[in-house]
């Protein structure tokens, strides 16, 4: 039988990911010294006072699907603030520390989890342009789904949040499509018990993608310029799951890069994934760093990964737009 509910409230019992709990606690440090006493307010219930993030920064279309709200974090992590989250022109910029969601609409000084989109996107494909070239080794540019629609706690980042990884202390189902910067991508599914999940692409021992293939002056894909992403969730002939396809394609290239995730030891029949994807989840931009970022664009066990230390110089804001949905 399918798991009934993808949002766990009871997280801080689930194992997590080691490298990532180290990640976490480094960055609460950073934050304790950099914005202690800065800011009004906690993150202890739905309604935040005297952050500066504006919660509704605007609204874009969805092709095939209409006209959708963003819903901006005022906290990144329990009592780490977020930074802000733009939208021009129909552009989504995560500014550093910046989380937003899609919404079907947004109400200003409140979070309610049934205002978050629930893209059904089981058997469809969803289209998009990033730009991501100022994100060097240590910057993380993500595009992924979360089954925040379905969350009703309220979490500690006080917005209904959840993942895989328990970053609010709570847990969902949590599939990435992009955690990528200009030399790194990586695509990952995760089932909510599943910190690390199943990846592929390139960098910190990744497979999928080439250095030939991706990277400034790249062969398919030149992260100095924008480029296309489709994510694909084909179905079986009994309507289940059969995978996740990702494809980068940029204007001007002889060929394309990508990944496919066809098998997944915990979920081997993608019951969960074809739950959650049927159900519909919640499209999440952000952009974020680390020093410790190695798991993302490290050398890896082979030694053929782009970065042999993570700076974490990041500079301008990622830009996500040109949103689509298509039927396979």
């Amino acid at each position: 039988l399918l798991k009934a509910s993808p949002c766990a409230a009871s997280s801080r019992d689930c194992p997590r990911d080691p490298h990532l709990v180290a990640v976490m606690a480094s960055l609460r440090s950073v934050a304790t010294a950099v914005v202690a006493g800065s800011l009004v307010g906690g993150a202890g219930g739905q309604s935040v006072v005297g952050t500066v993030v504006d919660q509704c920064p605007g609204s874009l279309n969805l092709a095939g699907y209409g006209n959708v709200s963003l819903v901006a974090t005022q906290w990144n992590m329990p009592d780490f603030p977020a930074g802000p989250v733009q939208a021009l022109g129909g552009s989504v910029l995560p500014n550093m520390w910046g989380r937003a969601y899609f919404a079907d609409s947004c109400t200003a000084g409140q979070y309610d989890n049934t205002q978050y989109l629930a893209l059904k996107l089981l058997g469809k494909k969803l289209t998009y342009t990033t730009e991501l070239s100022q994100g060097g080794c240590g910057c993380n540019a993500a595009m992924y789904l979360v089954s925040m629609r379905q969350c009703a706690d309220v979490s500690q980042c006080s917005d209904h949040y959840c993942d895989a990884n328990s970053v609010c202390d709570v847990r969902c189902v949590e599939i990435d499509i992009q955690e990528a910067n200009r030399y790194a991508w990586h695509s990952t599914l995760h089932t909510a018990e599943d910190g690390v999940g199943v990846s592929a692409g390139y960098g910190g021992g990744a497979v999928g993608i080439s250095a030939e293939d991706y990277g400034p002056g790249g062969r398919c894909v030149d992260t100095s310029r924008p480029f296309q992403v489709s994510v694909a969730f084909p179905v079986n002939a009994t309507g289940w799951l059969s995978g996740m396809e990702v494809t980068l394609s940029q204007v001007g290239t002889p060929c394309t890069a990508g990944v496919l995730l066809g098998s997944y030891s915990e979920d081997p029949e993608f019951e969960v994934l074809t739950r959650a994807l049927a159900e519909g989840m919640t499209p999440v931009m952000s952009y974020w760093k680390s020093t410790d970022m190695l798991w993302l664009d490290g050398r890896g066990p082979n030694g053929d990964g782009p970065c042999e230390e993570d700076t974490a110089l990041c500079g301008a804001a990622p830009q996500f737009y040109n949103f689509r949905v298509d039927d396979l």
